[in-house]
């Protein structure tokens, strides 16, 4: 066989550049640290090693995400260990009240430090996290939790959703609870009722209502569960023509009370109950007082001082106050009973995450092992095989060098 100048040269300079395309991936294998840098390398590893990689990816993801489950539940937990401790004042103050050696200014200063607590309290149940959201709004993060009317009552505005996130493949926690549940929906010591005025109300601004006060026990126990219905009737229905108002029971429509005089801000009082409506409603606007055997914790402390404001110094002003006191008490109660469920709840959703944290990093760390032994580099092996080809690539340099200089003209 002949074999031309050209071919010798060819042949000579592509295995100089193998060897050196073998050394160069073996000085990177070197300077990475790691034995597969392409899928060409180890397609069977390279695959597992993607696999590993989006595993430990998820692994990582999880993590976060217990990290901002754990702050919002401790912040929630330290938010209602606040509101435990203004009720735990609360009820001494509750008891001071029943002091039957006080007056009325002394009912008053006592109310005034109510008023603080509520101010206090709801402050802390319209507190936000770190990330600017109302925590106890449920899915409504932009908006207040608790809202004072122009009643001067705080209304729960959010809505009841309740917020969960992955933190394992197959678990799922809640990262949150809505103040519907924990401050509102609350056991009362006895029958109660809610107010609240009705949507198609046309006056501007709105009239409001307040929350009320039930001051004569027995006779709302005869009345319930019927609810009430106060609706504004024509100024005309009355002589001289002024505001006023009917109020009737909603399952039958049979009235209560009929053509009332109507003054802003004045008691409306029916069936053993007591409330006000603020404002100038127009003729068909409607307001409701609904039967109810939940008062919220809000309300709780909202009707406790306006009893104290309202104190007669009367056997039946006694009377009324005495049960308010006593109602109070048992309400006071049962907020706190609600308030420890809920931190009970929190106490175990926080061990859980603890628990699952603990578990992924055994997995993070058996994971991280495994992918250890597909890709890293043994440096032993890699240097002996650097080695070895830069001997293999000084030899086929030195092999071309004397092959090249062959001439048939150096015997001449």
């Amino acid at each position: 066989m002949r074999i031309s100048t050209e071919q010798l040269f060819s042949r000579g300079l592509q295995n100089i550049q193998d060897v050196t395309i073998q050394l160069q991936k073996t000085q990177q294998q070197i300077s990475s640290g790691k034995r597969v840098l392409t899928p060409a390398d180890d397609p069977v590893a390279s695959t597992r090693i993607l696999q590993i990689n989006q595993e430990l990816t998820l692994i990582s993801q999880y993590q976060r995400n217990i990290d901002l489950t754990e702050n919002r539940l401790s912040l929630e937990d330290s938010l209602l260990s606040g509101v435990s401790d203004a009720l735990q004042r609360f009820r001494e103050l509750v008891v001071q009240a029943g002091d039957g050696g006080q007056n009325s200014d002394d009912k008053l200063f006592i109310a005034a430090e109510v008023d603080q607590i509520l101010d206090q309290v709801a402050g802390l149940l319209n507190s936000r996290d770190a990330g600017g959201e109302y925590i106890f709004s449920g899915f409504q993060g932009d908006r207040e939790a608790f809202v004072k009317n122009q009643a001067g009552n705080y209304q729960y505005s959010g809505d009841e959703g309740r917020r969960f996130i992955q933190v394992e493949s197959n678990v799922t926690v809640a990262v949150g609870d809505n103040g519907k549940d924990i401050f509102v929906n609350v056991a009362s010591a006895n029958n109660t009722f809610t107010t609240s005025a009705s949507p198609r109300n046309t006056a501007v601004p709105p009239a409001t209502i307040s929350q009320g006060q039930v001051i004569d026990q027995d006779a709302y126990d005869q009345f319930y569960p019927e609810d009430m219905r106060i609706v504004f009737n024509d100024e005309t229905n009355v002589v001289p023509p002024a505001a006023n108002y009917t109020i009737t029971r909603v399952s039958d429509g049979r009235p209560v009370l009929s053509n009332q005089l109507y003054v802003t801000g004045a008691p409306i009082t029916a069936e053993g109950i007591v409330t006000e409506i603020i404002g100038k409603p127009r003729p068909n606007d409607t307001f409701f007082v609904s039967s109810s055997d939940t008062q919220g914790l809000l309300t709780t402390i909202e009707r406790f001082s306006r009893a104290l404001k309202n104190f007669s110094d009367t056997p039946n002003g006694r009377r009324v106050l005495t049960d308010a006191i006593d109602s109070t008490l048992a309400n006071t109660t049962n907020a706190e009973t609600k308030l420890l469920e809920t931190r009970s709840s929190l106490g175990a959703r926080l061990n859980t995450l603890e628990s699952i944290r603990e578990t992924q990093g055994d997995v993070e760390a058996l994971t991280l092992g495994v992918l250890s032994e597909l890709q890293d580099l043994d440096y032993a092996e890699a240097i002996s095989q650097l080695t070895l080809e830069d001997t293999i690539l000084q030899a086929a340099q030195q092999s071309f060098t004397r092959v090249t200089n062959l001439s048939l003209f150096n015997f001449f």
